[in-house]
């Protein structure tokens, strides 16, 4: 469960940033390496990674690269 909280945290501060800031996959890269660096005790579940945070955010990443 605890992972399902940490997932909609990161999408909720994923969707806070201007559109032109969440367009792209490296955009998704840079803003999980920032907030695991910037803001680690966001996330409950320590084990959380780079590479999670971003698989979490690509349904929302080609909403944008479609348009």
């Amino acid at each position: 469960m605890a992972q399902l909280d940490d997932r909609a945290r990161v999408v909720e501060e994923w969707l806070r940033l201007p559109e032109s800031r969440r367009r792209h996959a490296t955009d998704a890269v840079a803003f999980a390496y920032r907030l695991l660096r910037e803001q680690p005790d966001l996330l409950c579940d320590r084990v959380t990674s780079h590479e999670h945070i971003v698989s979490w955010l690509s349904p929302y990443m080609n909403q944008f690269e479609m348009r």
